[in-house]
């Protein structure tokens, strides 16, 4: 999995591109520079880790990013 984000598919922005916790079990990647959002990556039962799921959540926004 890549370690970096990708730019915004939506403004073209790559430094206000952040990881952030939506709520208690979820995080996604969120664009400061346009609002952008990514799709959801809960904290699943079977994991119950934070960094699988915000890697998840990077793993989703670059290959939305490759789809556009």
């Amino acid at each position: 999995m890549a370690d970096k984000l990708n730019h915004c598919p939506f403004c073209g922005e790559t430094n206000k591109i952040h990881i952030r916790r939506q709520g208690k079990h979820a995080y996604r990647v969120i664009c400061h520079n346009c609002g952008a959002l990514g799709p959801y990556a809960k904290v699943e039962e079977w994991h119950r880790d934070k960094f699988i799921a915000q890697g998840q959540a990077k793993k989703l926004w670059n290959r939305r990013i490759n789809n556009v």
